[in-house]
């Protein structure tokens, strides 16, 4: 497995079986769809073929990208800035649709079968259901403001910052389709991320500390670190941003890109250097 990183300082980086080299400028938010990787940078979105890096394409989307996500041919970039969502085609970069998306949003997931898509709502404390042509399918209410949101078993979860009296907590709730919500973990530590995995469970991530769950709501794997801004689900493991730091390997908690300002990562075809040798770049 190699891996796309993107770092605001460095660029896009490709991290493969002869080490790290620069692919683009830097980005915020990466999505990997039909062969492609697209990259979210501050002026424009830029689109790579994910075997080699060569660049491809761009498109103009609003600004303040912060999360991006594939249903099919359609890629879904949010922005912060614009409040919104936008959907265009993963080959050729044609913008096809926006939707609003809550109030300073600050993530979005796809549902495993290819047809759904959450959206965090940040801080209209709303989780959006929609589907793939970015109709409003129902709107979760939720306490505080809604920093992450995945699908997790039968149902969703989402990642909450909430005011408990002179402390604000990461709450984490379950959602059913139907709206019931049950708070099934919290801690006194500001949320960063959260991520859906494989096996219908979830990742959440603390200013302090990581949680995976199962499927079942239980949590299964606790692990410090200080300022996790990304997980990222890759086969048999989680990537991690972490800032300051770069890209962790959980569960063994192994760094595989050094780079204090990495935003985003995807596991790719290529084998990354760093998994070959088990060292530290």
């Amino acid at each position: 497995m190699g891996l796309w990183v993107a770092d605001g300082e460095k660029g896009l980086i490709m991290v493969d079986g002869g080490g790290c080299r620069r692919a683009g400028p830097p980005g915020e938010a990466l999505c990997g769809a039909r062969g492609r990787i697209w990259c979210a940078g501050a002026e424009r979105c830029r689109c790579y073929a994910e075997a080699t890096g060569d660049y491809l394409c761009d498109t103009a989307l609003p600004t303040g990208v912060c999360a991006m996500a594939a249903l099919g041919n359609q890629v879904y970039a949010l922005s912060a800035d614009a409040d919104s969502v936008t959907a265009f085609c993963a080959e050729t970069g044609a913008i096809l649709g926006c939707a609003p998306a809550g109030m300073y949003p600050r993530d979005l997931c796809p549902h495993p079968g290819g047809k759904l898509l959450l959206v965090a709502g940040g801080a209209s404390g709303e989780m959006l259901l929609l589907d793939a042509s970015l109709r409003c399918l129902k709107t979760y209410r939720l306490p505080g403001t809604v920093c992450g949101a995945c699908f997790l078993g039968r149902g969703m979860a989402a990642l909450c910052a909430v005011e408990r009296g002179e402390t604000l907590a990461s709450c984490l709730y379950a959602v059913s389709f139907r709206g019931v919500t049950e708070e099934i973990f919290s801690l006194p530590l500001v949320p960063g991320c959260l991520c859906g995995l494989p096996d219908g469970g979830c990742a959440m991530g603390c200013c302090g500390e990581t949680v995976c769950f199962r499927a079942n709501k239980k949590a299964a794997l606790r692990q410090p670190f200080s300022c996790p801004l990304r997980l990222r689900a890759a086969r048999g493991c989680m990537l991690l941003c972490e800032a300051g730091e770069g890209v962790f390997s959980l569960p063994s908690g192994r760094r595989v890109y050094s780079g204090e300002n990495a935003l985003d990562v995807l596991p790719t075809r290529f084998r990354s250097h760093c998994e070959e040798t088990g060292n530290r770049q």
